[in-house]
């Protein structure tokens, strides 16, 4: 595989439908996460780590929105943005690609730093 996107929110089949074909030239494999392992770390969800132990489940509502977490597909992000959003996810979904800072956060701290990134943005504009 060349990489994974991890779905957060995506709660209809058919909007992960969308998103697997048109992600399927790019030799991509989409993980939807369940709200119930928004608790463990993305780079768990990615399968680059092993869980540390036991995660307490997540038992939160839902994030606000939609997230897309790219993970290993730095050298494909500019060819893959435009298809994610043609597919649906355009710029109401989050998006974020899984670094070496974050990929020790969970989908909650994610989410809430690039809300705030992006309310920022918009106070500056």
């Amino acid at each position: 595989m060349g990489g994974k996107l991890l779905l957060f929110g995506f709660e209809s089949l058919l909007q992960i439908l969308a998103l697997e074909a048109a992600v399927k030239p790019f030799d991509v494999e989409l993980v939807p996460v369940a709200r119930t392992d928004y608790n463990k770390t993305l780079a768990v969800l990615a399968g680059l780590d092993a869980a540390p132990g036991p995660v307490q489940p997540y038992a939160g509502g839902t994030l606000g929105g939609r997230m897309i977490v790219l993970c290993g597909l730095a050298e494909k992000l500019d060819a893959l943005l435009p298809v994610l959003a043609k597919a649906g996810a355009g710029p109401d979904c989050m998006k974020a690609v899984l670094t070496p800072h974050n990929r020790s956060w969970n989908a909650v701290t994610l989410y809430t730093e690039l809300l705030r990134e992006r309310q920022a943005i918009q106070g500056k504009s």
